[in-house]
């Protein structure tokens, strides 16, 4: 696609909700490595699986925050 046609080179994608820390979504440091990362969200994203009650929205939350995270250029 040509230049200027509204692509970046790293896609961040939206929060689903203003003022989220993905940090805090997953519970992990900010020095965390991708391993660590991915074994938070394993573990979180099975305990949203269960819950009835919000479990969409959780993983949602999770999913984005995984997304943020195991980027090259994350933030911290």
């Amino acid at each position: 696609m040509a230049e200027g046609q509204g692509l970046t080179p790293q896609w961040d994608p939206p929060a689903p909700e203003p003022g989220l820390d993905p940090y805090a979504v997953l519970e992990v440091r900010m020095d965390a490595r991708p391993e660590v990362i991915e074994a938070a969200f394993r573990v979180l994203r099975e305990m949203a699986a269960s819950d009835v009650n919000d479990g969409a929205r959780w993983l949602a939350r999770l999913n984005w925050a995984r997304r943020v995270l195991l980027t090259p250029d994350r933030p911290g």
